[in-house]
């Protein structure tokens, strides 16, 4: 199996089996944010560039492409009235071929049938009441789509996660929202929906982890066993009831490079459906590093690959008990997808 890694300096690609040189190092996508595959065709890679100074990236004239043989090749599917924003957010349903979102700056959601070759902006996500107080603390304040999910359980529902903005929800694939802010820090990093029940939300923001037991109706803030508040990353295990993992730093990105000891970053596990966490892996952690994304391991249900913004690749397997150093020193990574 090979990895197709997104981070600060272009696509790194991996052999998930051995720890060793890249098999492929390509500078253009110039930087990586965020990246999805076709539900049907997992050699049909998409991948998002950000201009992020805290984060190491700087996006070149493009701000999404497309592989269509497994990240070897690429090519610019910008969406021309999105040619200056940058591209946080990307998701593939699960039950469409060819059909792509892109949640970018500025807070705006686009939808494509034909595998990015055009897109339309899905109009009513400009609509929402509280829109126009949206923000972002570093300058310019600009708000961006930072998580876009599809419910397993009806594809045709989207969850779509704002920093600042909060959480907003489509029921039919992405022609109306509404907003689910009740009880919510609203500077939303990732959404996930238990595959076991479809009432339960997780989110991570960046003022911590939070649940809600009503599909968005509301939400509450887990405390318990988090000794982080920071929380990005998000992964649901499908095959383990109730198994939930997370990561956290310290504090903001500003202060992950100049801080004493950079991000300060733990993982985290629950095994109570998000009640409560307990830390782990703390040694597979890179000093300073934070952890960005967590993704599924398609070999291994359960079990799952992250990156660092130290460049590191990390497999776990058993509940995150065994950890494996895949690859390090790489540039700051920030996704990747695994291909067959």
């Amino acid at each position: 199996m090979r990895l197709c890694v997104g981070t600060s300096k272009g696509i790194v690609v991996l052999d998930a089996e051995r720890k060793g040189k890249p098999l492929m190092v390509l500078a253009d996508p110039p930087s990586v944010w965020c990246m999805a595959q076709d539900c049907r065709d997992p050699g049909v890679i998409y991948a998002g560039s950000v201009d992020h100074a805290h984060m190491g990236s700087a996006r070149g004239r493009g701000t999404l492409g497309r592989s269509t043989d497994g990240g070897r090749t690429w090519a610019d599917l910008t969406p021309g009235v999105a040619r200056n924003e940058d591209v946080w957010a990307i998701a593939a349903p699960p039950d469409g071929p060819g059909e792509v979102f892109i949640g970018t700056s500025q807070a705006r959601l686009f939808h494509s049938l034909d595998h990015g070759r055009t897109f339309r902006e899905c109009a009513e996500f400009l609509k929402l009441p509280g829109r126009d107080r949206w923000s972002f603390p570093p300058a310019p304040h600009i708000p961006h789509v930072r998580s876009i999910v599809f419910d397993p359980h009806d594809p045709m529902t989207i969850y779509v996660g704002v920093e600042e903005g909060g959480v907003a929800r489509s029921r039919d694939r992405g022609e109306s929202f509404e907003l689910l802010n009740r009880g919510i820090y609203e500077d939303v990093h990732c959404v996930a929906v238990d595959p076991q029940n479809r009432k339960r939300l997780y989110a991570t923001t960046g003022a911590g982890f939070y649940v809600s037991e009503n599909r968005g109706g509301s939400w509450r803030q887990v405390k318990r066993g988090l000794c982080r508040s920071y929380t990005v990353p998000l992964f649901v295990a499908a095959g383990e009831p109730g198994a939930v993992f997370t990561a956290a730093a310290a504090g903001p990105p500003p202060f992950w490079s100049i801080g004493p000891a950079g991000a300060d970053a733990v993982m985290f596990r629950s095994v109570d459906a998000g009640e409560s966490f307990e830390a782990i892996g703390d040694e597979a952690l890179p000093e300073r590093a934070m952890v960005m994304r967590f993704r599924a391991d398609p070999e291994s249900e359960g079990d799952f690959f992250a990156v660092t913004t130290g460049g590191s690749v990390i497999r776990t397997r058993e509940m995150a008990e065994n950890a494996t150093l895949i690859a390090e020193r790489l540039p700051p990574a920030y996704d990747l997808v695994a291909l067959p």
